[in-house]
């Protein structure tokens, strides 16, 4: 019953601490251990009038529909980061219980519309990210159009380019069937969380932990399968391993199965451009329908990669492209040129110099880049 409405991004501003305006006991108990678990300080306020010196400057205002009424009543203006805050338990089982709800928060203006514990780590997230100043990493993705493309070497270059770069960076393997990103990485031997540790974990994954935990190299942390104890990534667990992730780095690499699993389908949907990788060969635009088809349910973004000798999409081939995409034929991102050297280079924890590494760098950019997502970010909405 909890929803997420937002229209905002969430930026932190600069401010010794936040604000929670409510008599509600029980909402208070609800939201100040979350705060105090993300190390953001918020102070509670218990009557509307007290809120005025502080509610443009604090990071967060969070509203109680107890007091709802009483801020409106006192034209406090418009705001970002305003969350219109409630529980479950005060909504009830009666669903015209809600009816007040959206009204008030129209009113209030409010950015976001949460109701507790459904919407815990949706809030959580928010403090953390406050108090760090910070935005969450963007995630890219990529993953191979047929068999022998090398998206998992593609994955492995642009992050271990991104690390080069100074940016702390999270690659993250979903491909069982790969040889591993530990083998590719040559740190197979160095010890850290793999999957199955970080599965038998529980509650929520603190992001300095995470990191701390994770085989790496410099700037580039490695989560990927255990070879000796090989197991499929639950959904829900990968959930909470991106989230802290993407709160701890600069960005997220996602190297994803050709058989879409349910933990590779939240990947695709979370990222801002999936690489459908195409090696050389006639049929290669062909093969790739299969695994367009099946990520184009979940990101509008998939473009080409091309290996090697690959040449553009060939007349007469099409794809099942996402939905929602707005193109006639698949965009180009890149094109990595042949280099035998390249998979022993990542190995060593060396990248390439030259024409590839400028190729690895470029497209980088490019998976990185910003692009719209159509309509508004809902998770449980209240219907």
């Amino acid at each position: 019953m909890a929803a997420i409405l937002d229209r905002t991004t969430a930026t932190a501003a600069p401010a010794a601490e936040s604000i929670l305006v409510t008599a509600d006991d029980r909402l208070a108990e609800a939201v100040l251990p979350l705060a105090a678990a993300a190390g953001h300080p918020v102070r509670r306020i218990d009557h509307a009038p007290d809120a005025a010196a502080t509610w443009q400057r604090a990071p967060i205002v969070l509203v109680g529909p107890d007091l709802g009424a009483a801020c409106i009543e006192l034209g406090f203006p418009a705001r970002e980061h305003l969350v219109f805050c409630t529980t479950v338990a005060w909504l009830g089982n009666d669903p015209a219980d809600e009816s007040i709800l959206w009204p008030m928060a129209f009113q209030l203006q409010a950015t976001s519309v949460i109701a507790l514990p459904a919407a815990d780590k949706w809030l959580s997230d928010l403090f953390t990210r406050t108090a760090r100043d910070t935005e969450p990493a963007p995630v890219i993705a990529a993953v191979a159009g047929h068999g022998g493309a090398g998206a998992s070497t593609i994955a492995l270059a642009a992050a271990g380019s991104a690390a080069r770069d100074g940016r702390r960076t999270v690659l993250i393997d979903l491909d069982p069937t790969g040889g591993g990103i530990d083998a590719a990485t040559g740190l197979a031997s160095q010890p850290g969380w793999r999957w199955p540790s970080l599965a038998e974990g529980s509650g929520l994954l603190e992001p300095e932990r995470l990191l701390d935990g994770l085989p790496r190299r410099g700037g580039l942390h490695l989560i990927g399968p255990d070879p000796r104890n090989p197991a499929d990534v639950p959904a829900d667990v990968f959930d909470q391993v991106l989230r802290a992730a993407r709160l701890a780095a600069d960005l997220v690499v996602v190297d994803l199965p050709r058989a879409r699993t349910e933990a590779a389908a939240h990947a695709a949907t979370a990222a801002r451009s999936v690489a459908v990788v195409i090696g050389p060969g006639e049929r290669s635009w062909e093969a790739a329908r299969s695994v367009t088809a099946a990520y184009g349910l979940y990101n509008a973004h998939l473009g080409a990669v091309l290996r090697g000798d690959a040449r553009p999409r060939p007349a007469g081939v099409s794809w099942d492209g996402p939905r929602e995409a707005d193109w006639a034929e698949p965009p180009v991102w890149g094109a990595i040129p042949t280099d035998r050297r390249l998979p022993v280079l990542l190995r060593q924890g060396r990248l390439p110099r030259g024409r590839l590494a400028r190729a690895v760098h470029d497209l980088t950019a490019e998976l990185s880049r910003e692009r719209p997502r159509s309509g508004l970010a809902r998770t449980g909405a209240v219907r």
